[in-house]
């Protein structure tokens, strides 16, 4: 019996509006960090126009070289959704009409109240063997076929399509493939969430952790306004990859202390949510500069109706003063930029909600307004308890949505350091080492 082949992957992603830049291309990200899971490493991704030659080259040498092919794009029902035909002839298969599947296009255009069109009985055309791959979200579904040694998947495009197949298609076929081996032993992985140091700030003060040698080696990877580490081991077998796993992120956070927010890909809001949840609080917000964003973020995430009670967004004096009492004295003496003002905004929303905690936000967005007092990228962020108000100023940059965006983390990581008990930040963004980390409230640390 012959050994089985090194299981790498390529990716490719199909379509002109990715190389125009129309769109951002996240499909390669998450089909790389799935295949990471299930320790396969991808060697190259590939980006194709809607171009059969060009894709039929591409195809071709992915086949020669990896044991799996993901191919994302190009499986619409449109004349430059050319996928399916153009695997079919470069692998010599003929295309068949899966009958089953113009039936289950036409049901899925019928309950959304529509007819469908001619056009999208093309896309129950398949390789012949290929075995297709359930779509439940859209009209265009996938299928794999086995060729030449590889196993070529290929998939929709628009990415919530594209994540379900992966995982309930996709990935069980590759765990169940024999021919999946890791010759170079075992991969475990796991992301942490950051925010408050830049991306170089992380990789110099872990840099001595990532060691071919020892089998361990970290990653970086901005997504504003969080900074993601990622913690990849290796091992002879499990238990020994996981061990160096476990060892590495516990050194990882105790070195990054309080800033690290959380474990995967889910963003802070999501993260907070449960928090909240979990120690069965209440928040409400009065937001000025940040216009109801970090509203919407919490309500991205669903059960946010179990803790958050109530949004206001103040934007005018005269709304700061009408819906959340703030002193209209304290606005000509000091303006709406200011400690008085968070102080008052965070109070009186809560008062006004009954919320156990109420975060306020005020500030100088961009891209005018700014004075040399308060220069733009100045804003104030409150937090309101029970028993005390706290507030911080911050200065932050000069592009408007990124403040805003900025400013609505800070006031998240804020809900998030009150309910674990930890201190919140007096730095300015982003944040310089010199002061402690992990500082527990009421411990003296």
């Amino acid at each position: 019996m012959s050994e089985p082949r090194r299981t790498t992957a390529w990716v490719l992603t199909i379509g002109d509006e990715l190389l125009r830049g129309e769109i951002v291309d996240s499909n390669k990200s998450f089909l790389s960090e799935r295949l990471l899971g299930i320790e396969i490493e991808t060697t190259r991704h590939v980006t194709v126009a809607d171009d059969a030659d060009e894709i039929a080259a591409q195809l071709r040498a992915a086949v020669a070289s990896a044991r799996v092919v993901l191919v994302s794009g190009g499986l619409g029902p449109t004349r430059d959704d050319i996928t399916t035909a153009v695997v079919a002839s470069t692998f010599d298969r003929p295309l068949v009409r899966r009958p089953e599947e113009v039936d289950r296009i036409r049901a899925f255009f019928e309950s959304i109240g529509r007819e469908m069109a001619e056009n999208n009985a093309k896309q129950a055309d398949f390789p012949e063997g290929a075995e297709v791959l359930s779509n439940p979200l859209g009209t265009a579904p996938g299928f794999m076929l086995a060729v030449e040694g590889s196993l070529v998947f290929c998939m929709p495009g628009v990415p919530r399509e594209l994540y379900r197949m992966v995982d309930d298609e996709v990935v069980p076929r590759l765990r169940a493939d024999p021919q999946v081996s890791t010759p170079r032993g075992v991969v475990r992985a796991r992301l942490l969430r950051t925010f408050g140091l830049g991306e170089s700030t992380l990789d110099q003060e872990l840099s001595d952790l990532s060691d071919e040698a020892s089998g361990v080696v970290l990653g970086f990877r901005t997504q504003f306004p969080d900074n993601l580490v990622r913690v990849v081991a290796r091992g002879a077998d499990a238990a020994t990859a996981e061990a160096r796993l476990e060892a590495a992120v516990a050194e990882v956070e105790r070195r990054l202390g309080d800033i690290v927010v959380g474990a995967g890909d889910r963003p802070l809001e999501a993260i907070v949510g449960e928090l909240l949840i979990e120690g069965k609080h209440t928040v409400a917000l009065a937001e000025s500069c940040t216009g109801g964003l970090i509203a919407s973020l919490l309500t991205d995430v669903p059960g946010s109706s179990g803790y958050l009670l109530e949004g206001v967004v103040a934007y005018s004096n005269e709304a700061k003063v009408r819906d959340l009492g703030v002193s209209a004295a304290d606005l000509e003496a000091h303006g709406a930029v200011s400690q008085p003002v968070a102080e008052q905004m965070a109070r009186g929303v809560r008062e006004r909600s009954g919320a156990e905690l109420a975060l306020a936000t005020t500030g100088i967005a961009g891209p005018g307004g700014g004075t040399d007092e308060k220069p733009v990228g100045t804003v104030w962020v409150a937090l309101a308890t029970s028993d005390s108000v706290s507030a911080r100023r911050y200065q932050l940059f000069t592009d408007r949505s990124r403040n805003k965006r900025l400013t609505a983390q800070i006031a998240l990581d804020w809900l998030r350091r009150q309910v674990q008990g930890l201190e919140l930040p007096d730095e300015t963004f982003p944040r310089l080492r010199g002061t402690p980390r992990g500082t527990r409230r009421g411990t003296g640390a």
